[in-house]
């Protein structure tokens, strides 16, 4: 993998916006960049880059960017589940799930939720719709979408 994967904070979200998952973000320490996020499968712990770490408890949409060593392409017969998510501890994962978009040296994977795996080796023949497997390295990073608010919902007070 080369040694810089992304543009930036902002690219990063702009290339892969349309991949954020949705969670509920759990009570944090003010101005910490460790994020607590349940899923329906797991509870997730990343490190968020998109500072200034204000992201209030409640639903939220994330962009989930594991990196590993070696994403694994499963047998299409594995009677494994088709996906799973379990966190090991702070920063690591396991996931297996299927292939749902290939952006080098990114890989979508759906896991039960989207997760943007960057990752040192992959299958060279690797296609959509493969089912693949990997655990993480720590950190997990986790870029936090900012809300939509609707134009009648900003306040002036809101524009000083």
């Amino acid at each position: 993998m080369p040694d810089m994967i992304e543009d930036g904070v902002d690219a990063f979200i702009a290339r892969f916006s349309a991949q954020a998952a949705s969670v509920e973000v759990a009570s944090r320490v003010e101005g910490s960049p460790l994020l607590e996020c349940l899923t329906d499968d797991a509870v997730l712990y990343l490190l968020e880059r998109t500072g200034p770490y204000v992201v209030s408890r409640g639903p939220a949409r994330v962009i989930v960017q594991p990196e590993t060593a070696t994403l694994v392409r499963l047998d299409p017969d594995d009677p494994g589940p088709l996906r799973h998510l379990e966190s090991l501890g702070v920063g690591v994962l396991v996931a297996s799930g299927v292939v749902r978009s290939l952006e080098i040296p990114f890989v979508v994977v759906d896991a039960g939720v989207p997760l943007v795996v960057a990752a040192d080796v992959a299958p060279a023949d690797l296609a959509l719709g493969d089912r693949v497997r990997f655990q993480s390295r720590a950190p997990v990073h986790g870029f936090v979408l900012a809300p939509k608010r609707d134009r009648e919902s900003v306040r002036t007070d809101d524009l000083v």
